[in-house]
């Protein structure tokens, strides 16, 4: 009878190996996960140490796993009270629909938030998944659900005068746009895929980012002066919640007429708000890092004299 030893020592080459092969394959998972990450270009404001009123651009890079990635349209409507900003978010639609595509793709999650109109999804599953999502607390005391105003305690006075209303040109009649509830849901050229959340609450957003490990939020959509910064699920609420939140600033308009200060076109205004939230509040980036085209801008000559 041979000694225990002996089996021991023929079984351990294969223990060896069993192990090598065990770490090589968690090597390979390792370099597949990296591979699979997007490189994100991102641009933020430093304030300069001479001047205080100088402020520089910094661009630099990161690296997001899409998994851990999400994206918040917010407020594409099919309609505004505003004729002109119903026409741009219809010129900004088809390429914002090709840019969540391509990011659903690589893995990220999308949240379509057009405020207001949840009624009429009150039967879609993706509706029924944001509502479903077990409920996670936010910190003690935070108002998770409340709209964000501008905060003079962490920002500067926004960089235009949008007290009018921000509508650029009057409507069809040759009148003054009226102010008033013209949306219904988002515009239809969005597309809104099975995998899809859709909501209009700080809480249900915040529920899916945390039961979903989302680290990485990108906001899209329109205004970023209104909107796009102050709902309860978007710009400022998500970095007063420490989120490493992003504006897509190719994706994106401003609610502004240029008759008001600091008297600049429609679109340099929207380029003045931009900075504010390079400045004060979250790092841009463009379309371009998940489709790898161009970056999407307005034809400012077709749009502005429509």
């Amino acid at each position: 009878m041979r000694p225990l030893f002996y089996f021991v020592f023929l079984c351990l080459p294969i223990l060896i190996l069993s192990c090598q092969s065990s770490q090589k394959g968690d090597q390979k998972t390792s370099a597949e996960i990296a591979a699979q990450n997007i490189k994100i270009n991102l641009r933020k404001r430093v304030q300069s140490e001479s001047n205080a009123n100088n402020w520089e651009a910094v661009e630099y890079t990161e690296s997001w796993d899409p998994e851990k990635t999400a994206i918040i349209v917010t407020d594409m409507w099919d309609r505004h009270w505003c004729e002109s900003a119903t026409q741009r978010v219809a010129a900004l639609a088809p390429a914002m629909e090709k840019t969540l595509s391509n990011a659903r793709e690589k893995g990220v999650t999308i949240i379509h938030a057009p405020s207001g109109t949840m009624d009429f999804y009150i039967d879609a599953p993706q509706r029924k998944a944001a509502i479903e999502t077990p409920t996670h607390l936010a910190p003690e005391g935070f108002p998770i659900n409340d709209w964000c105003y501008l905060d003079q305690n962490k920002e500067a006075a926004m960089p235009i005068d949008d007290s009018d209303g921000g509508c650029d040109k009057p409507c069809a009649d040759g009148e003054p746009c009226k102010e008033m509830t013209a949306w219904t849901r988002q515009i239809p050229e969005i597309n809104i895929e099975m995998e899809d959340f859709i909501t209009d609450q700080g809480q249900e957003v915040f529920n899916i980012l945390i039961e979903n490990k989302i680290d990485n939020i990108v906001v899209m959509g329109v205004h970023l002066n209104m909107c796009v910064l102050g709902r309860p699920f978007a710009i400022r609420q998500l970095a007063n919640l420490n989120k490493n939140v992003v504006l897509m600033r190719d994706m994106t308009d401003t609610m502004y007429n240029p008759e008001m200060p600091p008297y600049v076109d429609h679109f340099e205004g929207t380029r003045l708000v931009i900075a504010h939230v390079e400045k004060f509040w979250a790092p841009t980036m463009e379309s371009a890092d998940f489709t790898g085209e161009a970056a999407f801008s307005f034809d400012e000559n077709i749009v502005a004299n429509e």
